[in-house]
C-alpha cells in the first residue's frame, strides 16, 4: 500500500542527538514512522522488517562505514542515506551517501536539507495543488510564526478572534501541520518570514 508519509531511521548512540532529530523530523507533515536504534546489532533486521524510506546514520557508530555502505545499498537499493557528523569530519566527504549533515549546522540549514530530500522521495500530490492557502491564510501564518496570539492575530489583521481559529482550522486541514513550529518550518521554508524574524522558544 503506497503511502505520502516518509519514514525514517534513526542510528544514534546520544538521546540528546536523537531527541533532536526527532523534533525536527516532526515538524514535517511528510514525516511518518521514526525508528530508533543505538547501536548497528539490528540495523539489517530493522530494514528488512519495517518498510523504510531514510536512514539517518552517525559516522561513529559503525567500525566500517564503507562495508556496511555497501551491504545497505547492494539490500536495499531505494533507502536513502543521510550521515550524521561531529565537528572533526564536517568537512570529509563520504561517497555514497545521499546527504550529510553535521552538529554543528543551524536547525535552519538541517530542515533546509531535510525538506529538499523529503520532495525528492515524495513529491507533492497533483490533487493537493489546488489546496493552497489563500493570501489571507499566509498572512494568518506569518503571525502565527512571529509568536502572535490568536486575539494579536486578530488586532493585526483586524478580524476577529473566531475568524482567526477559523482561518487556524483550515491551514492545518490543508497543510496536514498542527503545531506552531510546524507553521514555523512552513512559513520560513515558503518565504512568508525571514528566519530571524521567527518567534524564539520561551
Amino acid at each position: 500500500m503506497t503511502t505520502n508519509k516518509v519514514s525514517f531511521l534513526i542510528l544514534e548512540k546520544s538521546y540528546v542527538i536523537r531527541s533532536g532529530l526527532l523534533k525536527i523530523l516532526g515538524d514535517f507533515p511528510e514525516t511518518g514512522k521514526v525508528y530508533e536504534l543505538e547501536d548497528s546489532r539490528f540495523l539489517f533486521k530493522v530494514l528488512s522488517r519495517e518498510q523504510v524510506d531514510v536512514l539517518i546514520v552517525n559516522a561513529k557508530l559503525t567500525v566500517d562505514l564503507t562495508d556496511v555502505l555497501h551491504k545497505i545499498r547492494n539490500k536495499f537499493d531505494n533507502l536513502k542515506l543521510i550521515i550524521f557528523v561531529g565537528t572533526r569530519r564536517s568537512e570529509d566527504n563520504f561517497p555514497g551517501f545521499d546527504l550529510k549533515i553535521s552538529v554543528d549546522e543551524p536547525k535552519t540549514d538541517i530542515i533546509e536539507k531535510l525538506q529538499k530530500l523529503i520532495q525528492k522521495i515524495k513529491p507533492p500530490e497533483k490533487e493537493n495543488l489546488s489546496e493552497e492557502l489563500s493570501e489571507r491564510e499566509k498572512d494568518v501564518v506569518r503571525q502565527i510564526a512571529l509568536g502572535k496570539t490568536n486575539k494579536e492575530i486578530g488586532e493585526v489583521l483586524f478580524i476577529s478572534t473566531h475568524t482567526v481559529i477559523t482561518h487556524r482550522k483550515n491551514i492545518t486541514r490543508k497543510l496536514g501541520i498542527k503545531t506552531v513550529s510546524g507553521l514555523t518550518v512552513y512559513a520560513i521554508l515558503n518565504n512568508l518570514i525571514k528566519i530571524d524574524d521567527a518567534a524564539q522558544p520561551a
